[in-house]
């Protein structure tokens, strides 16, 4: 009762909003669940792109029970993310409430697999420290950490939202074929591959490959394979592969320069302070435009992109 009204009503909600936040950040990411009760460890879903099914049958199966066997979890989540392509990220993410784990063999040697097939875990315990939860995070080079309370539980949780930072030694390049599907006319009508009803065309996408009918995006095709995305997901996730270099810190500056630089060019606030002295912002290396501390915050952890890079682009197109 240390989480109100129960750890797994607090758990369940705030994975919901990990879940959706995730996809907001990701959008070609997937995601599956697993449950651990009774000693074993159970798939609620497939690993999908869909926030949605995810949400609902996270939902629909609030239980625990029993002892909880990390090995067994671990076993079952490396089948799955063993058989991802080796440009695919592969990350385990544990919310951990019990204090031990009961397992029917070595752990250890079920963290070397992790290890071996470069499957990054972690873990946000509710109780207290375990060895066994950080020697996993420190193998597969996770974070492991413990909730304090509601609040902190929920902050360490969407800091696992963005993507990490990529390994080089497990990145690898790879030219992959993506398919654009459009939404059909709606008086076509179709079975959808992914849950076999009867569905118009305006209700789905239509694989350009293939033809046949999908409900969601992004997916696989069931049956051609090819990768469907829209191109407002890649454009979602193009900040993360090339982020906004961070901008140098200007205290001072000579006379000549302060001439020229008067307002920040995003806002359009004063630099300078009421006794004629500029304040403390920053400026970007590769414009050399000069933003305030606020901007700096903005453009880095929302907009993504430097307003001054962004028109000096436009101008020579």
């Amino acid at each position: 009762m240390d989480y109100r009204p129960s750890r797994m009503a607090v758990v369940a909600k705030h994975a919901e909003a990990f879940i959706r936040e995730f996809f907001d950040q990701n959008p070609l990411s997937h995601v599956g669940l697993v449950t651990i009760k009774d000693g074993i460890s159970h798939r609620l879903t497939d690993i999908g792109g869909s926030p949605e099914s995810q949400i609902k049958a996270l939902m629909g199966k609030l239980e625990c029970s029993g002892d909880s066997s990390l090995q067994n979890a671990l076993e079952l989540v490396h089948g799955y993310l063993d058989q991802v392509p080796s440009y695919g990220h592969k990350e385990v993410l544990i919310l951990y409430s019990a204090l031990n784990t009961c397992d029917p063999g070595d752990i250890m040697e079920t963290i070397e697999k992790c290890k071996k097939s470069k499957i990054r875990c972690s873990v946000i315990g509710l109780a207290a420290e375990i060895f066994i939860c950080k020697h996993l995070c420190e193998e597969t080079g996770g974070s492991y950490t413990v909730a304090l309370d509601e609040s902190h539980f929920k902050e360490l949780l969407l800091e696992h939202a963005p993507p990490p930072p990529a390994i080089a030694e497990y990145a690898a390049a790879n030219l992959i074929k993506m398919g654009f599907p459009q939404r059909g006319p709606e008086d076509l009508i179709s079975i959808c591959s992914c849950h076999k009803k009867i569905k118009s065309g305006a209700e789905g996408y239509i694989c350009p490959r293939c033809k046949v009918n999908v409900c969601e995006l992004p997916t696989e095709c069931r049956t051609c394979g090819l990768t469907l995305v829209s191109s407002p997901h890649l454009a979602r996730s193009y900040h993360h592969l090339f982020p906004v270099a961070p901008f140098d810190e200007v205290s001072s500056v000579p006379n000549r320069i302060q001439r020229g630089v008067q307002n920040c060019f995003g806002c359009q606030q004063n630099l300078f302070n009421p006794d004629g002295q500029i304040s403390l912002h920053v400026r970007c290396p590769k414009c050399n435009q000069h933003f305030c501390l606020d901007c700096d915050i903005y453009i880095h952890e929302s907009l993504h992109n430097c307003p001054g890079c962004e028109s000096q682009c436009g101008f020579s197109s």
